[in-house]
């Protein structure tokens, strides 16, 4: 089942033609981002104070140099992987949604002691019988995949004890392909996320809500065992959306560390001098409960944290997958 999801990211214009000054530039980001970024009330940034820090640095003569680390440090202050500014010279982000944390994830030793040289490859999903367990490792929902090549995935895991679904290190990609993808795993019908735009300038100004009901694949295949999701910080964007996705499911759980968020749908636009931005437009909540709802922006929790230490993957262990295998058995 194929689902009407906002783009990936989508571009907002400018009504008239705004002069190409310095504090014309600065107004205009710090005004849209004040009206349209959706997260100023939950992280609790004060936006009016920030203008008040950054605004006198703005002189006439600036320097173009300046001006962006100027900019820079004033979108950085979001706390925000889907917040960018791109000039020709630099593109300014902050990734300390994944830097200030383990990474809890080697290739090197996955492919080595558990995929070995047997691993079959469908699309972008990679997947072998680790000890009468399924395993799928998906690096990036930007990787495409046909409807045959999960089905080959999804069938040949037919008969195992348990499914691990290895998600670490993929920072997102096209939205339609983790509902896609979560229908093959879960096993019941549910309400799994609700999304909303920003519509105007007071901090709850939320409009145009969709809401997204799931239900087990019936077109293509589906697993019908216990599923393990293998989650770390890198784990952002879309396929933090995915880990929201499964978080309700009783036959799912969450294993590793907490998702690295980003549960915004960002949309660009461009500054008088020619330079893109990129921000949030949307929130997205996942029902908790019969009336609680949970902002995915800052991440989905493990069911059970774990993190992997340097001394265990030295000698070839990823406690995650460990963890995962020893709870399947």
């Amino acid at each position: 089942m194929f689902l009407p999801l906002f783009a990936s990211c989508e571009k907002i214009l400018l009504d008239d033609n705004p002069a190409d000054e310095p504090l014309e530039n600065f107004d205009i980001l710090w005004n849209t981002i004040n009206e349209k970024y959706s997260y100023l009330e939950l992280k609790n940034i004060n936006w009016d104070s920030i203008r008040n820090h950054y605004e006198p640095l703005i002189t006439d003569d600036i320097s173009n140099n300046d001006l962006f680390n100027i900019l820079d440090s004033m979108l950085y202050d979001l706390e925000d992987g889907h917040v960018n500014l791109t000039s020709p010279f630099n593109v300014s982000r902050n990734w300390n949604w994944y830097l200030n944390y383990p990474d809890n994830f080697d290739r090197e030793v996955l492919e080595r002691n558990y995929l070995k040289d047997d691993y079959r490859i469908a699309g972008g999903l990679e997947y072998t019988i680790i000890d009468s367990i399924g395993y799928i490792y998906y690096g990036s929902f930007s990787y495409g995949f046909s409807i045959e090549n999960l089905n080959a995935a999804i069938n040949y895991m037919k008969g195992t004890k348990g499914l691990i679904f290895d998600v670490r290190n993929n920072g997102g990609g096209v939205l339609n392909n983790a509902f896609v993808l979560a229908q093959s795993l879960i096993n019941e019908e549910k309400q799994v996320l609700i999304t909303a735009e920003k519509t105007g300038p007071g901090r709850d100004d939320f409009g145009n809500s969709l809401s997204y009901t799931l239900k087990p694949a019936e077109d293509y295949a589906h697993y019908d065992g216990e599923v393990v999701l293998l989650t770390n910080r890198r784990c952002y964007s879309a396929t933090n959306t995915f880990a929201a996705i499964l978080f309700s499911f009783d036959n799912v759980t969450l294993i590793g560390d907490q998702t690295g968020g980003g549960g915004g749908i960002p949309v660009d636009s461009e500054l008088p001098n020619g330079w893109i931005y990129r921000f949030s437009a949307t929130r997205s909540l996942i029902p908790i409960g019969d009336t609680s709802y949970y902002d995915i922006e800052r991440g989905v929790p493990p069911d059970v944290s774990v993190h992997n230490t340097e001394a265990r993957m030295a000698i070839g262990k990823d406690d995650i997958l460990e963890t995962a295998l020893r709870i399947l058995k």
